[in-house]
């Protein structure tokens, strides 16, 4: 979700190295197709619905989150899929995203009808915040592929592929626990073959997490070792 070029991307949160190393990728595609995870799979069962926007981040007693630490700030219907999982269909695969967008531009994206895509979570970097835009049960279009995304659990950190700084302790912290969580809960093997970067969905030409995504790391934490 590469921001147009009339708006420049910002620096890393206050406190954290500017730097960051060039992954070498093809120049990501413009901002609205990067978190277009399914928008042609899962449009038709829901063109009858009626997004939604939501004007401020909500509590999570007041939503009924899935994910305790986490607060309801609501996709549009228009974005997501209505359903029934795990009894329509088996979550078994954890889809690790980077939005290419600030975590507040990212939630006002996934409210915004039109845009077509949305995911269950999105970490902040600079303390790991965490949004909840679509209920678990429910499809959410972010892998590009409506298999995957039938039985999957996507997960959005704000932040840029080349921006290693974005990917704080917090971050890495906060995800893992959420991820582990999620794993707990349907029964999902913590390992690589089963929490999978979206670059690894068949069909997509999208390179998140990037190489800058530490994977060792973040697979140790959600096994808590």
């Amino acid at each position: 979700m590469e921001r147009p070029s009339r708006r420049p991307i910002p620096r890393p949160p206050a406190g954290l190295d500017p730097s960051g190393i060039r992954s070498g990728h093809s120049a990501a595609p413009p901002r609205r197709s990067v978190l277009r995870g399914g928008l042609a799979f899962g449009a038709a069962a829901t063109a009858a619905l009626t997004g939604e926007l939501w004007t401020g981040r909500g509590t999570a007693a007041a939503a009924g989150v899935d994910y305790p630490s986490a607060v309801w700030a609501p996709a549009s219907t228009a974005n997501y899929t209505a359903s029934s999982r795990p009894t329509s269909y088996p979550v078994n695969l954890v889809v690790i995203h980077v939005t290419q967008e600030t975590f507040s531009d990212t939630i006002t994206l996934f409210q915004d009808p039109a845009h077509a895509a949305s995911a269950h979570y999105v970490v902040r970097s600079a303390d790991g915040a965490i949004d909840q835009c679509v209920r678990e049960h429910d499809i959410a279009w972010h892998a590009g592929n409506w298999d995957y995304n039938t039985r999957s659990i996507g997960i959005e950190h704000e932040g840029w592929v080349d921006q290693p700084a974005y990917f704080t302790t917090a971050m890495y912290h906060a995800s893992a626990a959420l991820t582990a969580a999620i794993c707990t809960k349907y029964g999902i093997p913590k390992d690589r073959n089963h929490i999978i970067g979206h670059y690894q969905v068949p069909g997509t030409d999208h390179t998140d997490p990037g190489p800058n995504w530490d994977w060792v790391r973040y697979i140790r934490l959600v096994n808590g070792t």
